[in-house]
């Protein structure tokens, strides 16, 4: 499935994780603590093991069909051995317009916090555009292309080289945090928990934390490990270990620095309570908290980090967008010339490709770029949804592939993981998701304009497969629209909006499971794939 110039398996179980955990430490460590805690007070603390918890089970799911399908781009491929071409390229495409814009958000991000300092202040124009929002300068445009230009460049070499690297932004990605962490816990007064409570929203505000205060939207970053799987040694266990662990690790990192965080703020500044707590400044509220103690060392730590965070996680994004492109050219929506991967083991053409489209995006939304941000979550999240789905109907569909990896009670988890992917979908709101029908209308004529150039993909697209994926779209769009997040009417009480929302997943799941392809196509499409092997250590 790879083509001709398949990469070589040069990822081991460290640097895939590490993978997943670039993907999600990034500039949001720096404002999360404070949007968690504006939303539930000290019991933010509960929200982020309660949405690892969550997507753990979502992790889980893929872990099993990428360990016996490791296969490049995953994300977009995986879906096609058990529904077909059409719902890769409808999945592959979402994904895509999701992951095409994160170089681009990463870059502005990572600017936007450099130019905090005098000597980069000519990176943006003086004041801001008409929705508030400073617009990157002329200069800033070209230094915006050069780190967009830096980001393929490192990934050129081969995955060896991008491991390395990533690896070592990762560390002190990680790092930091903790330092953070650990000096806010050295101040930590219980005042602030006194002054307000424990939870003084209730269970209410922990909810309002996991999805208005983009707790959930945080660990999304763990989905790069998969997109990268077709090139991990050892699959079977690097797989998994790299999609659970990091998302654990980014678990227990942002737990303890949200502590730290609700520990350190002054109680004086809780007079309009938690949700009345300022963002602290151009560099954010934890470089204000350690200014505000002293630890003006620690403060300018802060800033370095908010330049690293956004620098490592656009590499990666870097990276799995080029891998997704290449699973949507061997679909079929894109040129197949898409996927030939260079000598050194990587697909330069696509991401050459990405980077043009990156390089437009850039300018196209200098002056408003937060627009960008609606497209990657509601994108991402959406193109999420066949992994519970795949992973139970190849169970039924090849009950006897070798599965490295195999997960237990796979019909509830598949169930479970389902009900939260469209749930966090739910989460991200009505005009977020609105939006994305712009994109799919424009991949729509994408796909009609290559069937007019190839006959041939029309008869492979297995349309019986793809049909319930247009009354999923149309359900969540009305759900959200009924909603109370994103700009929804509101509707639905809380509560019974999880009720009707849980139920929608269950009976679309049903559906889809019943349009999977039949058991003979689809164990054709896996054979395709060689057996993973154990291989030995070392």
């Amino acid at each position: 499935m790879a083509g001709p110039h398949a990469p070589d398996r040069s990822i081991g179980t460290l640097g895939l994780t590490f993978v997943a955990v670039g993907g999600v430490v990034g500039s949001g460590v720096l404002f999360a603590p404070l949007f968690a805690a504006q939303e539930a007070g000290p019991a933010a603390v509960l929200a982020w093991p309660i949405a690892g918890l969550m997507l753990i089970t979502v992790a889980l799911v893929y872990a099993e069909i990428a360990a016996m399908l490791p296969v490049v781009g995953g994300l977009g491929l995986l879906p096609t051995f058990s529904h077909g071409q059409g719902v890769g390229i409808a999945v592959g495409w979402v994904a895509w317009v999701g992951y095409v814009t994160a170089a681009p958000i990463e870059t502005q991000a990572m600017l936007e916090y450099a130019s905090n300092e005098p000597a980069f202040d000519w990176l943006f124009v003086a004041g801001a555009s008409s929705n508030g929002e400073s617009a990157l300068s002329l200069p800033g445009v070209a230094a915006a292309v050069v780190v967009l230009a830096a980001f393929t460049a490192l990934n050129a070499f081969g995955v060896a080289l991008f491991t390395r690297v990533n690896s070592a932004l990762t560390w002190v990605k990680v790092i930091i945090p903790v330092v953070i962490a650990i000096a806010l816990l050295t101040s930590f007064s219980t005042a602030p928990i006194r002054e307000t409570g424990f939870a003084p929203d209730g269970a209410t505000g922990v909810m309002s934390a996991i999805t208005s205060g983009g707790v959930v939207f945080a660990f999304l970053g763990f989905r790069h490990a998969l997109d990268l799987a077709g090139e991990a040694r050892r699959p079977q266990v690097t797989i998994p270990v790299a999609l659970v662990g990091g998302i654990l690790i980014c678990t227990v990192l942002f737990t303890v620095l949200q502590l730290g965080f609700i520990g350190a703020v002054d109680p004086g500044d809780l007079g309009q309570g938690w949700a009345g707590l300022e963002k602290g400044g151009a560099n954010g509220p934890l470089a204000a908290l350690l200014t505000g103690l002293g630890m003006t060392a620690l403060a300018k730590l802060v800033v370095a980090d908010a330049v690293l965070g956004p620098f490592g996680a656009g590499l990666v994004s870097t990276a799995s967008t080029g891998r997704l492109a290449v699973a949507t050219a061997q679909n079929g929506l894109f040129p197949h010339a898409v996927t030939v991967f260079n000598r050194h083991g990587v697909p330069l053409r696509a991401m050459v490709l990405n980077l043009v489209v990156g390089v437009v995006l850039l300018l196209a939304f200098r002056d408003g770029w937060s627009e960008l941000l609606s497209f990657n979550s509601g994108a991402i999240v959406l193109s999420m949804c066949l992994g519970p789905v795949t992973v139970l109907a190849l169970r039924r569909q090849v009950p006897d592939r070798d599965r490295p990896f195999r997960l237990p009670a796979v019909p509830v988890l598949a169930r479970v993981a389902f009900v939260v992917i469209t749930l966090i979908i739910y989460w991200t709101g009505w005009e977020t998701m609105i939006k994305l029908t712009l994109p799919i209308a424009v991949g729509i004529a994408v796909l009609l304009w290559r069937i007019a150039r190839d006959r041939q993909l029309r008869g492979s697209l297995a349309l019986g497969s793809l049909a319930w994926l247009g009354p999923y779209y149309a359900g969540v769009l009305v759900l959200t629209f009924l909603g109370r997040f994103g700009g929804g009417r509101e509707v639905l009480p809380a509560g019974v909006d999880m009720v009707v929302v849980t139920a929608f997943a269950l009976v679309l799941f049903e559906w889809g499971m019943r349009s999977a392809l039949p058991a003979d196509l689809a164990a054709a499409r896996v054979a395709e794939v060689p057996l993973v092997r154990a291989e030995p250590r070392g």
